[in-house]
């Protein structure tokens, strides 16, 4: 697996999910306090507070084998001591509730043009849900973190489709005292799980840190309808589970959360095509090159 060069950042987790049409037919901080959430920004207008995801409250250990990825990689050095913390002074739309975002559905035929239009583009993630747990060695913890993103698909589709997929953004995690991107593989159609694996400085000493994805699918509904112009109205509702694990070192509490949420759903087939691979993304420091005001961001708290 080759590492990024650098062009594969944060707005660059557009994701591809591959849906049969087979199955579609069938299925049819100097304070140490975290910025709060501005109400005039209505990104959890619709209250999703994880009851959609399983019962985590009985559970004393991961729900995932963290033993079985698709893919593994390692990361270099990442420091997360900082004696002036770096979320403190940026001005980070923060978000305590189910987030938006965009997503692109496509319809293709045998020769790969496009025939369709999105009758609707707009995700939900729900507020993610963190648990903790006690890892094997001594002086670590495992941060859980499970969250689901709903996708209201409607698309109206003018010929023979051969081959249907939608691409979307997945969310990243940042350190709040240094803002420093965590690592990840790109979740292509090729895997849904990965593991990354590095050295971090914290509180002056160093420490092994794991990462974790899962991704998992279910058909919520679908349903399939002819329209009089001979078109055909396709609409499903998919939900992906995610849940990423962090094994850091006791004491540390600066994961956050953050989603792309800026409208690039006009983006071309060739370059959403292009990002179907599973690449390695090292840690980065956020915001070299992107804009934060595309982004809303969830400050991660382990359970009290």
């Amino acid at each position: 697996m080759n590492s990024n060069d650098g062009n594969h950042m944060k707005k660059s987790l557009a994701i591809i999910l591959i849906l049969s049409v087979f199955s579609l037919l069938l299925c049819s901080c100097d304070t140490g306090k975290k910025p709060g959430f501005d109400d005039d920004d209505d990104w959890s207008a619709e209250t999703t507070d994880g009851s959609d995801l399983p019962d985590y409250s009985v559970r004393r250990s991961p729900s995932h084998n963290l033993s079985r990825v698709d893919a593994t990689e390692n990361f270099d050095l990442m420091n997360f001591d900082s004696d002036d913390p770096w979320g403190a002074h940026q001005n980070l739309r923060m978000a305590n509730g189910s987030i938006h975002n965009y997503f692109t559905y496509y319809s293709l035929d045998a020769y790969n043009n496009r025939v369709n239009e999105n009758l609707s583009n707009v995700s939900m993630i729900s507020r993610p849900i963190v648990m903790e747990y006690p890892a094997d060695e001594e002086g670590y913890v495992i941060y859980e973190i499970s969250y689901s993103q709903i996708f209201p698909i409607s698309v109206k589709e003018y010929g023979d489709v051969y081959t249907a997929f939608f691409s979307y953004h997945g969310v990243g995690f940042l350190d709040y005292y240094t803002g420093t991107t965590y690592p990840t593989i790109n979740l292509s159609t090729q895997i849904d799980s990965y593991s990354v694996h590095g050295d971090v400085i914290f509180q002056g000493n160093k420490y092994r840190m794991s990462c974790y994805e899962f991704r998992e699918q279910e058909v919520l509904s679908s349903n399939v309808e002819q329209t009089a112009d001979g078109a055909v109205i396709t609409t499903e509702t998919i939900k992906l589970i995610s849940t990423t694990y962090f094994i850091v070192p006791e004491g540390y509490d600066g994961i956050v959360m953050f989603v792309y949420v800026a409208d690039d759903s006009n983006k071309p087939l060739d370059e959403v095509l292009a990002e179907d691979n599973p690449y390695f993304t090292a840690p980065g420091i956020f915001g070299d090159d992107e804009d934060p005001n595309d982004y809303v961001f969830i400050g991660i708290n382990a359970p009290q």
